[in-house]
């Protein structure tokens, strides 16, 4: 216990800090923080894909060198819209399944020997993300749907 205490306080923490290789109900601490990221920077990604390829196709379809091609315009943004949508229940499942798995994590407000890696379950940074991801992803999920279906349903190549 000596030896702990002659370390300095920053560096004492991650002494005792979990391993990349401990577990958190099914995962690893190392997999639990990929599917975190999945479930935090897919949806936003997909709604930029799901955004700049539908502006591309519709540029193309009213474009003078696009009219021979025969793009199906509402076929091209009703297939990008459900591989977007698709993309974001699959970051959504990966931020619930964080969710869950760290569910029961310590944020140290509790008596004084539970704070910060003294507690039971250390994955604050985790929890915090995926429900903020969680959030998030239903946003990016009605701002594609939204931007998806007014494009099929709003009248295209008009002259203003």
């Amino acid at each position: 216990m000596s030896d702990v205490r002659d370390i300095v306080p920053a560096r004492r923490e991650t002494l005792v800090a979990p391993s990349l290789d401990d577990r958190v109900g099914r995962f690893t601490l190392r997999r639990l923080s990929v599917v975190q990221w999945i479930g935090v920077v897919v949806a936003p990604l997909a709604w930029t894909a799901q955004h700049v390829v539908g502006y591309g196709v519709g540029e193309a379809r009213c474009s003078v060198g696009g009219l021979r091609w025969g793009i199906g315009y509402d076929t091209w943004q009703l297939a990008i819209l459900a591989a977007a949508a698709v993309l974001i229940l699959v970051s959504e499942a990966a931020a619930v399944a964080v969710f869950l798995s760290t569910r029961e994590t310590n944020y140290g407000d509790g008596p004084p020997g539970d704070g910060r890696w003294g507690g039971a379950v250390p994955y604050t940074r985790l929890h915090f993300f995926a429900t903020a991801a969680m959030v998030a992803n239903i946003l990016f999920l009605a701002a594609i749907l939204m931007d998806g279906f007014a494009s099929v349903f709003d009248s295209l190549c008009v002259q203003s």
